[in-house]
């Protein structure tokens, strides 16, 4: 059954209307006939299933019927901050890291980013990350809509962290230099402790630099390693974070 998000207050017996992209979807791609049944969410936690009663040109209505209890978001909160690519590959990134269960994604500019990105396409980019993060979400049927923030400066990032109220929280840096400290290490710790606030940095394509690397650590920031091998980018975000919630979902 089809997903899609209303980003309203949602009750039983309530009628919702469906328009714009979502309708085109819904009408174009997925066939979905009058009678037929989908699922609305409105990206906070509260999906329910519904009935197409009424098809119109631009646009459909759905009934609202009874919620849906079981929900499909892992049982940790990961905030991915990684470093903006080049290419399709952040949007990819951000496709697959959604899939693996992130809870928000915050990018970062480091000193090896080779993507610049000018204050007036800002918000631009951001607004198509968001819609790719919301296709993401439909299509793997997350309970939440994953925001993404414009990117910052990792200084900036790090110490807005330090400032958060949201702890206790564990945080980590993949570092393919790391030889002792592994991701498992760190995540059994954080288990252990009932920690379920995970904050994970991905490098660019260069890699952090050593001294990014020690402003992290002295922030807190734990070096960790993936494994033997070194892994691209984007393969390391969405490979942490999908590691991250499958600890706790063991």
């Amino acid at each position: 059954m089809h997903r899609f998000f209303k980003q309203q207050k949602l009750k039983k017996d309530m009628t919702v209307n469906i328009d714009g992209e979502d309708f085109l979807h819904l009408k174009n791609s997925l066939r979905i006939k009058a009678g037929e049944s989908i699922e609305i969410s409105d990206g906070l936690m509260n999906t329910y299933l519904a009935t197409i009663c009424v098809l119109k040109k631009d646009s459909c209505e759905a009934l609202v019927n009874e919620k849906i209890e079981n929900s499909n978001e892992p049982d940790c909160k990961i905030t991915l901050y990684p470093a903006l690519l080049k290419g399709d590959r952040f949007e990819n990134m951000i496709q697959k890291c959604i899939e693996g269960g992130v809870y928000s994604i915050k990018p970062v500019i480091t000193s090896n980013t080779i993507v610049e990105i000018a204050n007036k396409n800002k918000d631009r980019k951001v607004d198509r990350w968001l819609r790719v993060s919301k296709l993401a979400c439909m299509q793997c049927k997350r309970d939440i809509l994953v925001n993404i923030e414009e990117p910052m400066k990792l200084t900036d990032a790090v110490q807005k962290l330090m400032n958060d109220k949201n702890k206790p929280y564990k945080s980590f840096v993949c570092y393919e230099a790391e030889k002792k400290d592994s991701i498992k290490k760190l995540l059994d710790k954080a288990i252990k402790e009932s920690i379920t606030n995970i904050n994970i940095f991905i490098g660019p394509e260069g890699g952090f630099s050593e001294k990014e690397i020690s402003y992290l650590t002295e922030n807190g920031i734990h070096p960790v390693h993936m494994g033997r091998r070194i892994l691209r980018a984007d393969t390391a975000a969405y490979s942490a974070v999908f590691y991250t919630a499958m600890r706790y979902e063991l």
